[in-house]
């Protein structure tokens, strides 16, 4: 079943609820490579607004050797936004049908979807990946935003 699909082809194809400990124990029929977090603070959505892509995004990104989704989440948060957080909760499996990118040819992986609460801001510290954030009310209009992203937040 296919969610939605982006103005770049990319497709999102499924979102599997499920609960983290399923996760370390399911087999996958192609790689988790990335996770997202979905933060809210004072009753707004945290957004980054991408250098390389021109648009705004959830925080996020790949997984790296030795991490899990979990920490690989954690760690894009404060490395994009200077957002510190301890634990997100897991909000499910998001498989992708993506279109070739500097991250490789046409692909199926799969994403992790993390949820996360902030009781304020720190100062955001521009950085190589991110040139903003902004507390995001999920209707007003900023410009330009991931268009996956935006179906994500329904998801938490």
């Amino acid at each position: 079943m296919t969610i939605m699909t982006d103005s770049k082809g990319n497709i999102f194809l499924e979102f599997n609820p499920i609960k983290d400990e399923k996760l370390i124990t399911m087999t996958l029929d192609a790689p988790l490579t990335h996770a997202l977090i979905v933060v809210k603070c004072q009753g707004k959505f945290l957004l980054m607004h991408n250098k390389w892509r021109n648009n705004w995004e959830l925080p996020g990104g790949m997984i790296e050797p030795g991490e899990n989704a979990e920490q690989c989440v954690i760690r894009e948060l404060f490395e994009e936004t200077n957002q510190p957080m301890d634990t997100a909760e897991f909000k499910g499996l998001m498989k992708f049908k993506l279109q070739p990118s500097f991250h490789g040819p046409e692909r199926t992986e799969y994403g992790a979807l993390y949820m996360g609460e902030l009781c304020e801001l720190h100062d955001f510290v521009e950085n190589d990946e991110a040139s903003s954030i902004i507390l995001w009310d999920g209707t007003s209009e900023i410009g330009d935003i991931a268009e996956i992203d935006r179906k994500l937040i329904e998801f938490v």
